[in-house]
């Protein structure tokens, strides 16, 4: 099956001179659910910024339905909820938040709301509706920022860290939902290996800023050596 998104020898180096990404490519093909994991450090949130076309790499080249793809064309393509969602929350009202990106392309405000409300409800999260972005906690930003992108329906999901901060409860609700995007094409970068499991049939682990290996989960998960050589832990559920 073709790629949906590739990536191909993607390098980059902030302005500091840290090298961040060394020739790292991948590819993720229409429907996959795809894990991306490693240390603090590997190079994971610059590899996610690149690919919502938030940056770009003098090196390498990233292809969309095959084609090479530029900053807006990923813009339109990938949804990406950041490690940080004070970062996307900007409106006076989560409901209106959610929304945003709807009017923003021409959808009237009553049918925009009332798309970003049914998915807040799908989040568990209808009762933050009414509430300022900057009165919620920080899980519950989370939530508000993940409301904002899923509807959206954007070809590829890109969520960096998306249980961070949770309770166990939202937590639960997030892999549900996810799991309930059967069509959807995601790419996870977490350190929650448990939760990759959960919702990921393949993952991707970057160490140092390279693609160190990928394979079919849990296999991957379970070879206690590569995790260790690359900083991570075993899944609490494979005695981590």
């Amino acid at each position: 099956m073709s790629a949906l998104l590739e990536v191909r020898g993607l390098c980059y180096a902030y302005p500091g001179g840290q090298e961040a990404l060394r020739g790292v490519s991948l590819s993720l093909t229409a429907g996959e659910h795809v894990a991306l994991v490693g240390a603090n450090g590997s190079g994971k949130s610059t590899l996610l910024l690149h690919l919502a076309g938030a940056l770009a790499a003098p090196t390498g080249t990233l292809f969309l339905h095959g084609g090479a793809a530029g900053a807006e064309r990923l813009r339109k393509a990938v949804g990406l909820i950041f490690q940080e969602p004070d970062d996307q929350l900007l409106m006076p009202q989560v409901l209106e938040d959610a929304a945003f990106g709807l009017v923003a392309r021409g959808v009237p405000v009553a049918e925009a709301q009332a798309r970003a409300l049914d998915v807040l409800k799908s989040l568990g999260a209808a009762h933050l509706a009414d509430r300022p972005p900057h009165r919620l906690s920080g899980g519950e930003k989370r939530m508000a920022a993940l409301a904002g992108i899923l509807v959206m329906e954007p070809e590829v999901l890109v969520l960096d860290e998306p249980t961070a901060a949770l309770d166990p409860r939202a937590r639960r609700r997030v892999i549900e939902r996810l799991n309930s995007m059967k069509e959807a094409t995601l790419l996870l970068a977490t350190h929650d290996l448990d939760m990759a499991l959960d919702v990921c049939t393949r993952a991707i682990i970057l160490c140092e800023g390279r693609a160190a290996a990928e394979g079919p989960l849990p296999d991957l998960f379970r070879d206690r050596a590569l995790l260790e050589r690359c900083g991570l832990e075993l899944p609490l559920r494979y005695g981590g």
